[in-house]
């Protein structure tokens, strides 16, 4: 954890230097502000001790000792994380609330050539370097390599390439129709913190505004939102479905659940899924399909564990399961019939949100949302997520997969 500490710090420090600012920040404040909301958060009571303790506060001292004079937005964001990100919690989280470009504006053509004659526009971070070289070299990647041509939507190209030491990443605009990008600016940064894991601060594509998000996979030739050019496999990727939970008979012996999310938003269709499905789980075989459940209320979640205790179940994960999905996964895994399939999770498991209070630093730039719930009793997969005893092919539908598994199972 100590080299993971430094490592981060390391990396955040290397990315402050490329570019100028614009608007200042009394950075200074908002780190004193940040610093008394991590130290109230479940996450740094159970990890900040002793040395890394110390660490923690020799690092403020080392920052406090930077921020005598205002300094940009965009490198106090930085500066800020480097603080962050100490504490291993992937649910906590510091956003930048000042929009470098307002959307509507990117739309208009007389606020865009304003836009593009401003610093902020000319000073965010650029490759110097030959970006058709780099491009043609990027093409001949293959799929299974990080480094490579990504589609980002339908209207860019994104190139991902290896910094000097050969684990952090660049993403670099290719290509783009968006007005205010141009080819040759940098979208993001990534940072390497376990196998196939990856936090990036990227810009966002409409605002340019900076924003950092933790434990991405790169896996299947995607990570986040970004898919890698001539890979046309989505097997990965939770169902197009509207429904918050689907209950399905597949056959005599096999029944499906899937469930989209736990969220309290959506608590009076879940709990009346509950009560209209827990009597009907009278199959052997249960396929629970967790893909892209973000989590929510255990409450949801629970009476499902209870109900599948005896059960043959098969739990579908995909990178983008997490918090409370993750956690019912492991509850299902208790299990000795039950089985892991797809792919590792997010690792956004041993803290969460009961309340999900936001709130802005002094200077109003920032807004952090600390967590104040306590799963510490899964920090081994936080960060990290849980790998599936069996990982799933890409290229072929997960489900008919599973089915196959199962009836593998029982011959």
């Amino acid at each position: 954890m100590k080299r993971l500490v430094l490592v981060f710090v390391i990396f955040l420090v290397g990315i402050i230097s490329v570019d100028a600012q614009i608007e200042t920040c009394d950075c200074k404040a908002d780190l004193d502000f940040i610093v008394a909301k991590l130290k109230k958060m479940p996450s740094y009571r159970k990890q900040i001790k002793e040395q890394k303790k110390e660490q923690f506060e020799n690092l403020y001292i080392e920052l406090s000792s930077k921020l005598i004079d205002p300094i940009g937005i965009d490198a106090c964001y930085k500066i800020l994380l480097q603080q962050m990100t100490m504490v291993n919690d992937v649910h906590a989280a510091l956003k930048v609330n000042t929009e470098f470009l307002n959307k509507v504006d990117s739309m208009d053509n007389a606020k865009l050539k304003i836009y593009k004659e401003s610093n902020f526009f000319k000073n965010h971070p650029k490759r110097n370097k030959d970006i058709t070289l780099l491009k043609k070299e990027l093409s001949h990647k293959p799929q299974t390599n990080i480094e490579g041509i990504y589609l980002y939507g339908k209207s860019e190209k994104i190139g991902f390439y290896y910094t000097e030491n050969k684990k952090d990443l660049i993403g670099v605009v290719l290509e783009t129709d968006l007005k205010h990008w141009a080819i040759g600016e940098i979208r993001c940064y990534l940072k390497q913190t376990s196998d196939g894991k990856y936090d990036i601060y990227l810009y966002n594509t409409t605002t340019k505004t900076p924003d950092y998000l933790k434990s991405l996979t790169f896996e299947n030739g995607r990570i986040g939102s970004y898919k890698k050019e001539g890979n046309v496999f989505n097997n990965e990727l939770s169902l197009d479905n509207v429904e918050v939970a689907t209950f399905k008979q597949i056959n005599a012996n096999t029944q499906y659940l899937y469930f989209a999310t736990f969220s309290n938003s959506k608590r009076k269709e879940l709990k009346a899924f509950i009560t209209n499905t827990i009597g009907k789980l009278t199959a052997d075989n249960i396929i629970v399909d967790l893909r892209g459940n973000g989590g929510g209320n255990n409450k949801y979640s629970d009476p499902f564990v209870k109900a599948l205790k005896h059960k043959n179940t098969y739990v579908l994960t995909n990178s983008f399961t997490a918090s409370n999905g993750e956690q019912f996964t492991l509850k299902l895994l208790k299990n000795k019939k039950a089985t892991h399939l797809g792919q590792i999770t997010r690792g956004a498991i041993a803290y969460g949100m009961n309340y999900g209070y936001s709130y802005n630093t002094p200077t109003g730039n920032f807004r952090i949302t600390p967590t104040d719930m306590n799963f510490h009793r899964y920090i081994e997969y936080e960060g990290i997520g849980i790998t599936p005893e069996i990982r799933l092919d890409f290229s072929r539908d997960w489900l008919e997969q599973t089915l196959e598994i199962i009836k593998r199972d029982f011959q």
